[in-house]
């Protein structure tokens, strides 16, 4: 079986179009936008989890430790619907009209499923940690993210644990998510690659960015696995430095 999966020819729904804002992010080349969240994550000065390219405690001096021990229950947390994988071991849940691009999940509905998948074993550390369907969010698209986190926090959440997102939609978003919504937390970045593209990968370029919320672009992501080890590791308090 191919490794590969052409988007789907029906899935183009329009959203609404592109803010100013979205556009300039969009533009961004690659390089800059991820040194940019770097920056804005604070990678390099990460006080209460150990360094890790692939996940930031945001902002980075927040007690994550405190959280996780007091107000785990104030947590949410939004992850890819890009991660569901593709090819010989594609999720049974991709349909022939939208691909991954929905919020369908067998894990997420209390089901089991045996297909090798990074989006599926997140969700098995969340639900080891007492995260219920209600506080698991799989992002179909942005413009149906910001509105549930909004509800969220009007619900009392105060925390997503964790975000999960490519260098560009971090960048984007998580001004928004902090400033406007007035959440805090833990970021993963998932990894932004395709073998069969290697020179553009997932998200390394302003139509990726553009085209994500028209349908699957058929790319493969991945939400690396020692970030989620990571994950299992803060939720049980075993990896904490100490501010």
């Amino acid at each position: 079986m191919s490794m590969t999966q052409p988007t789907p020819p029906n899935c183009t729904k329009q959203q609404s179009s592109l803010t100013f804002r979205e556009l300039v992010y969009a533009l961004t080349p690659y390089s800059i936008s991820k040194f940019m969240v770097a920056r804005k994550c604070g990678l390099n000065r990460q006080k209460t989890i150990p360094k890790n390219p692939n996940v930031a405690v945001y902002p980075p001096s927040m007690d994550i430790n405190r959280v996780v021990e007091k107000e785990l229950d104030k947590c949410v947390s939004f992850l890819p619907y890009c991660a569901k994988p593709l090819g010989e071991n594609c999720c049974p849940l991709n349909t022939p009209s939208d691909g991954r691009k929905s919020q369908d999940c067998l894990k997420l509905n209390g089901k089991k499923c045996n297909i090798p998948c990074s989006l599926g074993k997140m969700i098995d550390v969340l639900k080891e940690h007492e995260f219920t369907s209600d506080r698991i969010f799989i992002i179909d698209s942005d413009s149906n993210l910001f509105p549930w986190l909004k509800q969220k926090k009007e619900e009392g959440y105060r925390y997503f644990m964790p975000g999960v997102g490519c260098p560009y939609g971090v960048n984007y978003a998580l001004d928004h998510v902090e400033k406007d919504l007035g959440f805090t937390g833990c970021v993963i970045f998932i990894e932004d690659y395709d073998p069969s593209d290697p020179k553009n990968g997932v998200c390394r370029n302003p139509s990726d960015y553009l085209n994500m919320e028209y349908g699957d672009k058929g790319k493969k992501t991945q939400i690396p696995d020692n970030a989620i080890k990571l994950m299992s590791q803060i939720f049980d308090g075993s990896v904490f430095t100490k501010v």
